[in-house]
């Protein structure tokens, strides 16, 4: 369903051994202590080997603290470690087959070590990465329990592990990311975020991927937890500049901005601003996440649209429009297309500028579908809601009239049907108007009623509906 992650097996303890000995407990005979840092410093430069799976099964049911910690740390390696020829799809169902699966939890959920839970649930975390039929064995085990609990730890390291391994659970499917939110996930999640939010960690990155990916999937979350959601990782939008956070947080607000209920709460966060500002950005899924977020925000509101456009959008799309990404292209249109379906002071924001109406215009000659459906919906929407002196500006001064002509001979037939529609608009429009004779012509010599002629008899019925409606207005003036 979403995104979910495999934690790496260098990530934490080959750069800072330092944070791993801290989970040994200083009760601990000094000796015993000593003993169990050569082995986070020896297990570390060493590769965990598949053959001696049952070797490493055994060690992790000693009751001796070192054996077990070296049992863990080979598993945790062993399924961790990328250089391995079996799939971790394989090695994760050995885990499951020699039952030790069932102690591995005993030690994350009892252990008074932290340095054994930390490997636990770090093990944990690697099986929610396998199939549905296995985590669901983990959720039998009580496994959301364990890192709910671990949630409380006082170890960052176990923390970021809980953390982790919730996330992955609502990552596989939206049946278990339900079932997490009904857990309440959410409320110790915005704690944890408000209490690492000022802090340059990991643990901060990593929280906010999981509560983006609580905003994920389909059919998509309980509208009830939308707004919670929406106000931590606009608070996080707001206080961060990290380009990873930023980019988490507006995929999430992408997500959530779809629900047209919640855009005047996204308004008064006061991250618009910051959206249009994150434009300028080099990253490309960052610039995307955060032009699909302002993009639904336009579907808003005449006064939701005019607050987007009076924060300098369209300025940010006379740029964005030449990006080199076609992706990043594409979304500028839609979110143009959106305004275009505005009011008139908001259309001709759009075409009285004539450096992002010839950047439109060269994109519709490049020929993309993608792209050229959305320059299809804002010319449409440009003929129904712009004042008529600003229609005439766009059919005297960049052949609009022809260029409706060329979109009637695309394949697509949603290009096709709101084309003609857009025809039709203009034939309305100014069928009692001083114009109608200058357009007559144009439409004429466009060759756009031979066309549309041909199109009645499409075997697309709206296009055959679309085609005789602009046929029968044309004809109906004509005549009279």
């Amino acid at each position: 369903m979403n995104r979910k992650y495999e934690r790496n097996i260098s990530s934490i303890d080959k750069q800072n051994y330092e944070k791993l000995f801290k989970l040994i407990p200083d009760s601990l005979p000094d000796e015993i202590k000593q003993a169990i840092k050569s082995s986070i410093e020896t297990l570390s430069k060493l590769e965990a080997e598949q053959e001696k799976f049952e070797e490493y099964v055994y060690q992790v049911n000693s009751d001796d603290i070192i054996i077990s910690y070296n049992g863990l740390n080979r598993c945790r390696y062993l399924l961790g470690c990328s250089k391995q020829a079996v799939p971790t799809g394989q090695i994760i169902e050995l885990f499951f087959q020699t039952r030790v699966h069932i102690k591995i939890f005993d030690i994350a959920k009892s252990t008074n070590v932290p340095l054994l839970k930390y490997e636990a649930l770090w093990i944990i975390c690697n099986l929610c990465f396998g199939t549905q039929q296995q985590i669901q064995v983990i959720l039998d085990k009580d496994g959301i329990d364990i890192f709910f609990n671990s949630l409380q730890s006082e170890h960052d390291e176990i923390v970021e592990l809980a953390i982790w391994g919730l996330s992955n659970i609502a990552g596989d499917n939206y049946k278990f990311r339900d079932l997490i939110l009904k857990k309440g996930v959410l409320q110790p999640f915005m704690n944890l975020a408000r209490k690492y939010q000022n802090q340059k960690s990991e643990i901060f990155k990593t929280l906010v991927w999981a509560i983006t990916n609580l905003t994920q999937g389909q059919p998509a979350p309980n509208k009830i937890y939308n707004k919670d959601l929406l106000l931590i990782l606009s608070e996080i939008l707001i206080i961060s500049e990290d380009e990873e956070i930023l980019t988490d947080t507006c995929l999430g607000l992408s997500y959530l901005s779809q629900d047209e209920n919640l855009i005047d709460i996204l308004i008064q966060q006061r991250i618009i601003e910051k959206l249009i500002l994150l434009l300028n950005s080099d990253k490309q899924s960052l610039i995307i996440y955060s032009l699909r977020t302002l993009g639904n925000i336009l579907t808003g509101s005449e006064e939701q649209t005019n607050i987007v456009i009076n924060f300098g959008i369209i300025q940010a799309f006379e740029k964005l429009i030449k990006n080199k990404s076609q992706k990043i292209r594409r979304e500028v249109c839609w979110s143009l297309s959106n305004i275009a379906a505005g009011t008139s002071y908001q259309v001709k924001q759009i075409i009285q500028n004539d450096s992002l109406l010839k950047s439109l215009f060269e994109l519709l000659e490049q020929g993309l579908p993608d792209i050229i459906e959305q320059i299809a919906y804002l010319m449409s929407n440009s003929v129904v809601y712009a004042e008529l002196k600003d229609l005439d500006h766009l059919v005297m001064q960049y052949g609009f009239i022809q260029k409706m002509a060329n979109l009637l001979n695309e394949k697509e037939k949603k290009i096709i049907r709101v084309t003609l529609e857009g025809i039709y608009e203009i034939l309305r429009r100014v069928q009692n108007d001083a114009r109608f004779e200058q357009y007559k012509k144009l439409i004429v010599d466009s060759n756009i009623i031979t066309i549309v002629k041909s199109l009645q008899n499409n075997r697309s019925k709206e296009i055959k509906e679309n085609a005789s409606k602009v046929i029968d207005i044309f004809t109906s003036k004509a005549s009279t």
